[in-house]
């Protein structure tokens, strides 16, 4: 059975992108009141890049105060719920071995080619 999980940016993250995203949007208040003001150049192509700037970056301070607020994620992922098919590893399968040797469990025999099968496994 598969676990759903939602993974959202740390706080940090998101107050640091909302300040990042609000300081481009003064500079470019500023940079848009210098276009402005200067009347020897053509203003179209200004005033265009100008109004795509503030509707990228009000998209942008949105987002970021969206998940600020609230606790959904912004990705949902599903996850597969771990599997305990995997033998152990070698260090713990051979330490395992050599207890069962010394508790008498198995004999000098097949400890060795309980042994010999464990290290010619692909490591």
């Amino acid at each position: 059975m598969s676990q759903k999980m939602q993974i959202k940016p740390t706080k940090p993250t998101l107050v640091m992108g909302l300040i990042v995203a609000v300081a481009m949007l003064i500079f470019g208040v500023f940079f848009f009141n210098a276009v402005l003001s200067d009347s020897s150049s053509e203003r179209g192509p200004a005033v265009g890049f100008m109004a795509l700037w503030f509707l990228v970056l009000g998209v942008i301070i949105v987002y970021y105060v969206f998940f600020l607020r609230s606790r959904k994620g912004v990705v949902e992922i599903e996850t597969a719920p771990p599997t305990t098919d995997a033998p152990p590893d070698f260090d713990a399968r051979l330490r395992k071995l050599e207890g069962l040797k010394k508790d008498g469990l198995v004999t000098d025999d097949e400890y060795r080619a309980k042994r010999a099968e464990i290290l010619g496994e692909k490591w």
